[in-house]
């Protein structure tokens, strides 16, 4: 097999593999990634790009998914890389799938990143106040909850590198947070006035151990760092250039282009990369589900406390007001928030949040009320939102369209991201259900109830796992139609929980209970295939025996076997 030569070479030390991706999304390349591993080991893990984007792999190390099996490779710190403008994996691909770099970058930094790095970009800003670019789809980047409220507080106020993550209560979420925006270019310098507020007038520059070059004493505009960016100062990959680059880090230069002698880091002109040996490590594994999202913080379902007795009265009415809106946000939709009408404009939206922000900004919250700090963020949180969503003419008429259509609410949203997250997760239960893994399986499905208690077909698989765990045990069938009559007084009507309890009265002997049953699927769904079986087989029988039993004919497991697969 002829290689091409390699469009660009190094090593991840030298540029961190998170800016070679981004070099690779800007340039919309098609291609291998190839990256060999820093321990000595042979062969290589290969990424194949369509227009920037990942979309399959070749890898040491088997993985469920595409983004599991690239995020191990984020921790590499010496190995080579080189990016071939050719296919180079063909069919022998461990993992298929599209995975959008922004997120996976995200992903990978909260396992941590090189303070070397992130220091020597962030120092760079120095003085100059920085702000969000309008426009940006931050949901690309799958922010988690600290690092959402971190954007809320760099989206209200325009703010200094050391005033964030002084104030962000995480220096570790905000210093990765700057660093991903800054990377990505969704940060822009903000050069109107300082807006007189009496807190900002004087912020001092923060001394940092951890920082390793000085800030520089002018403030740096927007277009000098991203010029900086792509200068060779910053170990940012210059695809196609063929000269030396220094290491930021004070190590040797490293050319950027395949070397003249063989290493693993970079192949001779027309030599072939080694085969990886098939060990079977890189056939897909089984994948292995996480959990669901982590549940409502308890500010978000419980109401803030009462005021201590010997709070003085100007706190306690602050205290009071604080608490009322606390308990009305939930129910109110983002112009009732913001005090606006609908045909508000955008100016008027914007001095409308920045009226609020004076009164709600977590940072004018008073010692005194300190109790109420998570409701204030909440509050600060919806106001924000309301903001961003409302100043942008796109995102204001779907939001509109969602008040008409009766949501548009926190507390509605929550119940449908709820209600979206427990169906999301249910498709992992029915996977697990047809692989006969049930502990995994049931460990999920309580995860599931947990948002969607009330959903009839998730009460009656609980039901249905339950009696499969110990179908021969009384108390198993006790306990499993428990949950099956629950479903049928939400749906008298779902067939989950009809199939489930008819197999239990076939087991219990109560066979003209289950055929009630089957007869009654059949008048729902007469496609259900295993419920007419079953009332063709009484018919014939002329009722006399047991649904089930007749010599010659499959046992009544009913809808229970599309789940659990047939017994070996």
């Amino acid at each position: 097999m002829s290689i091409p030569e390699p469009i660009a070479s190094g090593t991840l030390e030298q540029t961190p593999l998170a800016h070679v991706l981004l070099k690779i999304l800007e340039r919309e390349l098609d291609g291998t990634l190839a990256i060999w591993p820093d321990d000595g080991t042979g062969g290589q893990d290969r990424v194949l790009f369509a227009k920037g984007v990942p979309v399959a792999a070749r890898l040491l190390q088997s993985a469920g998914t595409l983004e599991r099996g690239l995020l191990p490779l984020f921790r590499r710190v010496r190995s080579p890389y080189a990016f071939y403008p050719a296919d180079l994996i063909g069919q022998a691909v461990s993992v298929r799938g599209r995975v959008d770099p922004w997120s996976l970058i995200a992903a990978a930094l909260r396992g941590g990143e090189r303070d070397s790095v992130v220091n020597a970009l962030l120092s760079r800003y120095g003085n100059s106040r920085l702000r969000v670019k309008r426009g940006v789809d931050l949901n690309r980047f799958g922010f988690i909850p600290k690092e959402r409220a971190f954007i809320d507080m760099l989206r209200a106020e325009p703010q200094t590198v050391h005033y964030l993550i002084d104030h962000s209560g995480s220096d570790k979420v905000a210093r990765r947070t700057l660093y991903l925006l800054t990377i990505t270019q969704c940060l822009e310098v903000f050069e109107g006035p300082v807006p007189d507020t009496g807190r900002h007038s004087a912020v001092p520059q923060r001394t940092s151990t951890r920082t390793s070059r000085p800030a520089p004493t002018k403030p740096a505009s927007f277009d000098d760092i991203a010029a900086q960016l792509a200068s060779d100062e910053l170990p940012l990959p210059d695809f196609g250039a063929e000269q030396e680059r220094e290491d930021p880090t004070g190590a040797q230069p490293i050319d950027v282009r395949a070397s003249k002698h063989p290493t693993r880091g970079s192949l001779p002109p027309g030599a072939s990369i080694p085969p990886i040996a098939d060990t079977g490590r890189h056939r897909p594994a089984r994948p292995k589900f996480s959990s669901k999202p982590p549940p409502p913080k308890r500010f978000d379902i419980e109401p803030p406390p009462e005021p201590p007795p010997d709070l003085p009265a100007d706190k306690r009415k602050h205290w009071v007001e604080l608490s009322e809106l606390a308990r009305a946000v939930h129910d109110m939709n983002y112009f009732e928030m913001l005090g606006v009408a609908t045909s508000a404009g955008a100016d008027e939206v914007r001095n409308a949040f920045f009226a609020l922000v004076k009164r709600w900004h977590p940072d004018r919250l008073p010692p005194e009320l300190k109790p109420l700090a998570p409701w204030n963020d909440q509050i600060f949180h919806h106001l924000s939102e309301a903001e961003r969503v409302l100043s942008d003419n796109d995102e204001r008429a779907k939001y509109i369209k969602s008040i008409q259509g009766g949501g548009g609410t926190p507390r509605q949203e929550r119940k449908l991201n709820a209600i979206l997250s427990a169906a999301m997760e249910f498709q992992k239960v029915e996977v697990l259900l047809r692989r006969k893994h049930y502990d995994e399986a049931m460990r999920i499905l309580d995860e599931v109830l947990e948002l969607a208690p009330s959903d009839a077909d998730y009460l009656a698989t609980k039901g249905m796992l339950i009696y499969r765990g110990d179908p021969k045990s009384r108390e198993a069938q006790d306990a499993a139609m428990k949950w099956l009559e629950q479903a049928l007084e939400r749906n008298e009507r779902n067939e989950r929980a009809l199939m489930a309890m008819a197999e239990i009265f076939d087991r219990q002997g109560k066979h003209d209970k289950a055929l009630a049953l089957y007869r009654k699927v059949v008048s729902i769904n007469p496609k259900n295939l295993d419920a007419t079986r079953q009332v063709r087989l009484a018919s014939m029988r002329g009722g006399s025996r047991a649904p089930g039993k007749s010599k010659g004919t499959k046992s009544s497991e009913g809808l229970l076997s599309k789940f659990f697969g047939k017994k070996k």
